[in-house]
């Protein structure tokens, strides 16, 4: 993961961080965002997100971990807010409060062994067994609604593993912002077929005691979209990328 994201205990961190309330009353001058952390696009949302907050003059620290506790940590109010999720996450964490303004955008690409495929596999008698990233809310949701047997893997490397071994029939991975752990070439053995499963954006949410504050990171985020600074982040992890700093 990029040298910029802190990674701290989480018992550390539960244990001696106090609420961050500086865009409330000034007391305090960080904000505890929780991440996961082998996911390309989560440098840039980090780096876009640490530019957002300096502008509102709160420095951003990151927190890893497993991606449904970083929900529930943000949800019951251990750390401040949640990286990014996809917009029905506001229904289903009533604690949370959605910066409304896209963060990043995506897809969610179907990863098959056939080298001939253009379409998704047609299931048989049973469900397609498919492999999704534990937490990958997106994932999750289209595996359900497309009827197949999700098995859940911790890590982009057992989604290949599962692939690979024939243990499922495709896997389910996320393009965003044209950050993607497909760019490997551990995954050019496989086909990624041409069009998405799925669309989707990513918004950022905090705790519901930082809702003033989520009204003034939507209005900086569309500012830096403007002024081009989310292109520049863009490119620059991009370029990273490419040369295979993940």
């Amino acid at each position: 993961m990029h040298s910029r994201i802190l990674f701290i205990s989480a018992a550390l961190a539960i244990a001696s961080m106090a609420p961050a309330t500086a865009y409330a009353d000034g007391h305090e001058s960080s904000i505890y965002i929780a991440v996961i952390d082998d996911i390309p696009s989560t440098t840039m949302a980090v780096r876009l997100l640490e530019v957002a907050y300096q502008r509102l003059g709160l420095e951003m620290r990151t927190l890893v971990a497993p991606s449904r506790r970083a929900l529930m940590m943000a949800d019951n109010g251990k750390l401040d807010g949640d990286l990014f999720r996809i917009e029905s996450v506001a229904a289903e964490y009533p604690n949370l409060t959605q910066v409304d303004y896209p963060l990043l955008e995506g897809g969610l690409f179907a990863v098959v062994r056939d080298p001939n495929a253009q379409t998704m596999p047609e299931p048989g008698d049973q469900p397609l067994k498919v492999a999704v990233r534990r937490g990958v809310i997106i994932a999750e949701q289209t595996a359900d609604t497309l009827g197949m047997e999700p098995l859940h893997t911790e890590s982009y490397e057992q989604m290949h593993q599962l692939l690979e071994r024939g243990r499922v029939e495709l896997a389910l991975v996320s393009d965003i912002e044209g950050l993607s752990p497909l760019t490997s070439d551990n995954w050019n053995q496989f086909t990624v077929l041409p069009e998405p499963v799925i669309r989707f954006k990513l918004y950022h949410y905090v705790n519901r005691r930082h809702g003033n504050l989520a009204r003034e990171l939507a209005r900086v985020l569309a500012e830096l979209e403007r002024e081009g600074v989310k292109d520049d982040i863009r490119e620059r992890t991009l370029e990273e990328q490419v040369d295979g700093d993940w």
